[in-house]
């Protein structure tokens, strides 16, 4: 049996709950959501492709590119305004002379012949922001780094 006074105070209790909630009082925003999503830092290895720069420059009246010393096949360049991707480098003879030619796919695949001079320079020697490589991909030559990779975390 309960007492008068403990009836009229938990009556009085619900009362004052509703009309809190009647008043437009709410729980914070954390404690309405079942689930609240957080957002936090997460440090993965990425590998990318190594990135330079080529510029064009002409050598006894015939435009070649001018890469770094180091290119091999998988680098990207960028020429100009496009990118485009190292796919074959060998040696051709033309006019009885041997020069080094590169094969580069650009991003709508077609590919084409360059003739190409390695050389060391301030613009080509700097390290560009390659693009990813997939996580199975262990042959093409890449840059392995750190980075910070915002996920969501339940």
């Amino acid at each position: 049996m309960t007492s008068p006074d403990r009836r009229s105070f938990l009556a009085s209790l619900a009362a004052l709950a509703g009309g809190a909630l009647a008043a437009g009082w709410s729980l914070p925003a954390a404690a309405q959501t079942p689930r609240a999503r957080r957002r936090r830092r997460v440090r993965r290895r990425v590998r990318r492709r190594h990135r330079r720069r080529a510029v064009r420059r002409m050598v006894a009246g015939r435009p070649v590119w001018v890469v770094p010393v180091g290119l091999a096949a998988g680098w990207e360049l960028v020429h100009e305004d496009r990118v485009v991707v190292v796919k074959e480098i060998r040696t051709v003879e033309k006019d009885g002379v041997r020069r080094e030619v590169a094969v580069v796919a650009g991003a709508d695949g077609k590919t084409e012949e360059v003739e190409i001079l390695r050389e060391d320079t301030a613009e080509n020697r700097k390290e560009l922001r390659g693009s990813v490589l997939a996580d199975d991909d262990r042959t093409t030559p890449a840059v392995e780094s750190e980075e910070d990779d915002e996920g969501e975390r339940r």
